[in-house]
């Protein structure tokens, strides 16, 4: 009589002990797919097939698209600590902390970008830059602070960076970001435009100079530009007095596209025209000396969309969605009743059930917006509003 084949139980790993061996494949497949990130995390130290399970591509890819629901990137500070010491990611609705990656350098800044990475600037340079991938921890830069052509003026002049937009080109893949540099000198200062493509698995990548905008556009503020699909968007900067001879040939609400695969300015976009014939027909325009402050047009990236945030003194909160770019179609999809003490909330993102997320950049805190009920919750606050992003990518490596 032939032996009996060992089971499966005999041949498994002897590490695997739990009741993950009575489970049938697919059984533990679906369970596993359903638990969010941070419990897959501390679940891989059960054993070697759960491990090997949550590791795998496959299930990766499956679990992103599972559960969709970004995360928030923050910086951190050490317990002792005055400067910031790396990344945080949070989940949105709890504010619990689902990873902390430390960096090498200290006191960085993230950029506010829509992506499944973070873009950090600042720390050990003023023009230094890294781009952060949250869940392995790799990190990649430029070889160089600035171009080659640039580069004698930081010898003989002061340079700043002035803004900094990061995003991935669809079509490639490719990781690039665009900035703008301050220059100054005594008789004033320069603006000067480099654009750089991250190699991936080195820091080999170098800075390139770019020419400026077709018009100016205010690229000092983190409310008024955004990435979207490989396109950087920026609004026309008609609130600076030196710049508003300029309405008569550009409307206020028009906006700048910069197409990063291309590294070439596009058409001007028009924005709704009832917020451009708002100002075109006199009304003023408040703003404030903190390059925080929610202007009264603000552009921001909802879930992919590139949307006009159009705050109506003492009247409401509009939020017009670009629908069409080739028609240059504006739908109003949200108007939120005014309310002074939130008149300085500028929207991150919109959950699935159509609740809205805004930092309140006065006071550091998260709050949630319910389009159903017409009402404003506080979430939890944060270290410096300054420095956060949104990260769309997977907490599994």
């Amino acid at each position: 009589m032939a032996s009996p084949t060992p089971s499966k139980r005999s041949e498994q790993d002897p590490s695997d002990v739990s009741g993950a061996a009575v489970l049938p494949p697919d059984g533990l497949y679906e369970i596993l797919l359903r638990l969010p990130a941070k419990d897959l995390c501390r679940l891989r130290a059960v054993c070697r097939s759960w491990r090997s399970l949550a590791s795998d591509p496959i299930f990766i890819k499956d679990h992103a698209a599972r559960h969709t629901r970004p995360f928030l990137a923050t910086s951190f500070l050490d317990p002792g600590e005055d400067v910031y010491c790396g990344v945080s990611i949070v989940d949105l609705c709890s504010g619990d902390v689902i990873k902390q990656i430390h960096t090498r350098d200290k006191d960085v800044r993230l950029q506010r970008t829509y992506l499944d990475r973070v873009c950090m600037v600042g720390g050990r340079h003023p023009l230094a830059f890294t781009a952060l991938n949250p869940a392995t921890g790799a990190t990649l830069g430029p070889s160089a602070d600035i171009s080659e052509e640039y580069a004698d003026l930081l010898e003989r002049r002061y340079v700043s960076m002035e803004s900094c937009a990061f995003g991935k080109v669809p079509s490639t893949g490719e990781y690039k970001a665009l900035r703008f540099l301050n220059v100054g000198s005594p008789v004033g200062s320069q603006h000067l435009c480099e654009v750089m493509t991250l190699d991936a698995g080195s820091n080999h990548a170098r800075w390139r100079p770019k020419p400026g905008p077709p018009l100016p556009v205010c690229s000092n503020n983190k409310i008024t530009s955004v990435v979207i699909d490989g396109v950087v968007y920026f609004l026309f900067g008609f609130i600076d007095p030196c710049y508003r001879y300029l309405k008569t040939l550009f409307k206020p609400g028009t906006i700048t596209p910069f197409n990063l695969e291309t590294e070439e300015w596009m058409p001007t976009i028009s924005g709704p025209e009832s917020v451009t014939s708002y100002y075109m027909g006199g009304n003023k325009i408040t703003t404030s000396r903190s390059p925080e402050a929610v202007e009264h047009i603000s552009i921001t990236n909802l879930n992919g969309s590139l949307v006009i945030v159009h705050l109506v003194h003492r009247v409401s909160m509009d939020l017009w969605f670009l629908m069409d770019v080739e028609k240059g179609l504006w739908v109003k999809k949200y108007s939120i009743r005014y309310r002074r003490h939130y008149r300085r909330a500028y929207p991150l993102v919109v959950l699935d059930d159509e609740t809205i997320i805004f930092i309140m950049q006065s006071k550091d805190t998260l709050i949630s917006y319910d389009t159903k009920t017409d009402t404003f919750t506080d979430m939890f606050n944060l270290q410096d509003y300054r420095s956060i992003a949104i990260y769309t990518g997977s907490l599994l490596s």
